[in-house]
């Protein structure tokens, strides 16, 4: 067998145990963790923001234009909201239920901030110190989420 043959039967080899590797990879790969809430940001309306159980911001989405609300300006920063509306989709990487007797464990008694997205509470409490993820509750339970939008809570209305 000429050389030249010898190389394309191994580049076939190749291929073939790469394409095996590809689909094996895709069959193996794990689901996307599920989100905190089941809302999609583009169809919330209403979004209350209070730390440490007083508001601090209420906008509505009223005719597709976000208003700061009781005043009724029109937001003019979308990008902060964009990322606050994030919140709604964000994965928990982990989750268990609520144990109220432990909530100041947490840091979610009181909690230092509450996002209301269209009704639904999103308590965050402290950061767990093995992992520096925050300790988010919602409903009856406690999900661990990265942190990189507790600091965009803090914005008062105009």
């Amino acid at each position: 067998m000429s050389p030249v043959i010898r190389a394309n039967w191994w580049l076939s080899g190749l291929a073939v145990l790469l394409a095996i590797a590809s689909w094996w990879c895709q069959q193996n790969s794990s689901p996307a963790p599920p989100t905190v809430t089941g809302l999609l940001p583009d169809q919330i309306s209403q979004v209350h923001i209070l730390r440490d159980g007083k508001p601090v911001a209420h906008l509505e989405k009223q005719e597709q234009v976000w208003k700061w609300l009781p005043s009724g300006e029109p937001l003019k920063d979308q990008e902060w909201l964009d990322k606050i509306l994030h919140f709604a989709e964000l994965p928990s990487l982990h989750h268990f239920p609520v144990d109220e007797s432990r909530l100041t464990d947490f840091g979610l008694k009181p909690p230092r901030y509450t996002l209301v997205l269209d009704g639904q509470s999103l308590e965050l409490g402290s950061l767990d110190p093995a992992s520096g993820l925050r300790y988010l509750r919602v409903g009856s339970s406690i999900h661990l989420i990265t942190d990189s939008y507790t600091h965009l809570l803090s914005r008062k209305a105009p």
